[in-house]
């Protein structure tokens, strides 16, 4: 080699090795990595954007810890700085989420391509790569290219280049690949929400470059029939692109959880294959079963539950009382009345799961307070603790599970109260149809501590009385019901029904075959059912939890740590091309593409060794 060319590729190593070490040090940590050669994910952000929409960014990243996903944060100006061949050794995908990174350096289209070509993955959300540095709308979006459309005509449409409509995909098909629960479709089959139907979502006016009708998963619909394209997963040269267009990261910040969560699941999950934690314990699906005993007329419908065996000793119920001796006014005498003529209920019922706290003393009147807002913080808190202290005197265990009455749940305000409380789980009817998680509120977390449990709709009702009162067939209860058993069985996650005792009259013989079947399914170890606190302590566990996992010649190397144990955390790794003959200390599954590994002792720290296939030998990893 010529000494001239010899001093050309040292100067070039070295320049590689700055960009990545200083490039590197300005990515910020999500905390759950322990070394910076793990591959991940990178969110990008553009300080505007950061600064107009706060709540977007912690949203995305309260998801992808809430999934178990290895991320990073990184500005976008850092981003294009990165060598892209690099990078995609190294991270499997780039985000670039809506409202945050709309005036991305006009060079990351380039990159974006390079890294693709590299066999990198890029997800572009609604408005990424739309403005120029100075806030001008762009006349193509900076990855139209890479999307095979355009999704800003600001330029022709103006005002008219943003709309509203309805989201539909295009089959059922299309519809459970992506996760969405059949009870979150409308008959039409459009994405819908409990009360409201069919639910219009933001989209952008878009025009083809080279998209394909099989790209398309699902559509937006306009009054007028016509409809652009919503959610889009292609392949790009060697990599795979995820465009939604929709604003994911926006309506999770304003209460809605469902589609960032699903759209990152999908595409992290089933189409690139990430490692990752799974946020059901020991891996299983699981199920709450949420009672509401509101009142004196609710006598009945326990003691023909409990007769019927409509209560089952190896099914874990969440059940939550309203205690006091009135329900609509001080003194109508039609409240539960909990420690007087309501005491045999209660009595009755804590054999069959977990008594939990039903609003504040009187049903109506406390929901009708809030709802007109005569209650404040003060009055939430004394009530609420009336009507806990009332329950815990029959019961030899504290209270520590929530439910709104009528729905009423001021946020964020009622939420302290359970913080100062100590409790650690509600019932939520916000994010419909959404896994347990820690809801957002005007752009906020509301709390880390108390978990939200929305509820899981049956298209606009939720209660069996409301589908009753609807003209829901049996048939239909029936689908619906064993629908969400399969739904979680298949994804390993988690959800929540909800009904009175007094509602299931129309429906009992449903109900009862549906109880059977999950009889059948625990007894299988396939599902769970446990109330919301079990759920929930098991989560704030499981974000203690920090996995990472790198590349090294023939292996990868996935390390995970919880300083609380790891007991029933369950890591899915890869299972194509990789070999995992050993695994002491795991309970082990192969489903659907990965390894699911879940740690049935307590130890902290815990390294698995997955060797990469070798045909010849077959040899593979070790657990240290």
């Amino acid at each position: 080699m010529k000494k001239n060319n010899r001093l050309t590729v040292i100067i070039t190593l070295v320049f590689l090795a700055s960009l990545l070490f200083f490039g590197w040090r300005n990515v910020e940590n999500s905390g759950r990595i322990l070394d910076e050669k793990n591959i991940g994910v990178l969110l990008v952000y553009e300080q505007q954007g950061l600064s107009a929409f706060p709540g977007v960014l912690p949203a995305y990243e309260s998801v992808l810890k809430e999934e178990g996903v290895v991320y990073r944060k990184i500005e976008a100006t850092r981003l294009v700085t990165l060598p892209p061949k690099i990078m995609a050794e190294g991270n499997a995908v780039v985000i670039f989420p809506d409202s945050i990174a709309k005036a991305v350096p006009s060079e990351a289209s380039l990159w974006a391509s390079d890294f693709l070509e590299a066999g990198g993955n890029i997800m572009v959300v609604y408005d990424s790569g739309v403005k120029d540095k100075l806030g001008h709308y762009l006349s193509r979006g900076i990855f139209s290219e890479q999307c095979g459309l355009n999704y800003i005509r600001y330029g022709r449409l103006k005002d008219a280049s943003y709309s509203t409509g309805k989201l539909k995909f295009k089959d059922e098909e299309a519809a459970a690949y992506f996760e969405i629960p059949s009870g979150k479709l409308s008959p039409a089959g459009f994405v819908s929400g409990y009360t409201y139907g069919a639910l219009d979502y933001p989209v952008a006016m878009t025009s083809l470059m080279g998209l394909s009708p099989g790209e398309i998963l699902a559509h937006s619909y306009f009054p007028d029939g016509s409809r652009q394209p919503a959610i889009v997963i292609r392949k790009y040269s060697n990599g795979n692109v995820f465009y939604a267009n929709i604003p994911l990261g926006y309506l999770k910040a304003y209460g809605d959880d469902l589609l960032l969560r699903e759209s990152l699941r999908v595409f992290l999950f089933k189409r690139l294959k990430l490692p990752h934690l799974v946020n059901a314990p020991y891996g299983k699906g699981g199920l709450v079963i949420n009672w509401h005993v509101d009142a004196s007329p609710d006598y009945n419908g326990v003691m023909n539950a409990y007769q019927k065996k409509l209560l089952r000793s190896d099914i874990d119920y969440s059940i939550h009382v309203t205690a006091g001796d009135f329900r609509d006014h001080p003194g109508d005498g039609i409240g539960f009345d909990a420690e007087g003529r309501g005491r045999k209920y209660i009595d009755m019922l804590k054999g069959f799961g977990t008594i939990g706290c039903h609003g504040g003393w009187g049903h109506n009147w406390f929901a009708e307070n809030l709802e007109n807002k005569t209650f404040g913080r003060k009055e939430m808190a004394l009530y609420a603790k009336m009507n806990k202290d009332s329950l815990e005197r029959m019961l030899d265990y504290k209270i520590n599970e929530y439910s709104a009455p009528s729905g009423m749940h001021p946020q964020p305000d009622m939420t302290r109260v359970l913080e100062e409380g100590n409790y650690c789980a509600y019932y939520y009817d916000g994010d419909t149809g959404a896994p347990p998680n820690r809801t957002f509120f005007d752009g906020k977390m509301v709390s880390k501590n108390v978990i939200a449990f929305p509820i899981m709709p049956l298209f606009k009702y939720a209660s069996l009385y409301e589908m009753s009162d609807n003209g829901v067939t049996p048939e239909e209860i029936a689908a619906w019901l064993n629908g969400i058993l399969g739904y979680i069985e298949k994804n390993r996650t988690v959800r929540l029904i909800y009904s009175h005792f007094r509602d299931i009259g129309p429906y009992e013989e449903v109900f009862g075959k549906f109880l059977d079947n999950i009889e059948g399914l625990q007894a299988g170890g396939k599902i769970q059912v446990k109330p919301m606190s079990y759920f929930a302590e098991f989560m704030k566990r499981y974000l203690k939890t920090e996995l990472s996992y790198q590349r090294e010649p023939m292996r990868q190397v996935v390390r995970l740590k919880n300083p609380e144990g790891l007991q029933g955390i369950t890591v899915a790794i890869p299972s194509d091309n990789t070999y995992l003959p050993s695994h002491d200390g795991f309970l082990l599954k192969e489903e659907r593409g990965y390894f699911y590994l879940t740690e049935i002792e307590n130890e902290r720290e815990q390294t698995l060794n997955v060797d990469y296939v070798n045909p010849v030998t077959r040899t593979g990893a070790e657990k240290k």
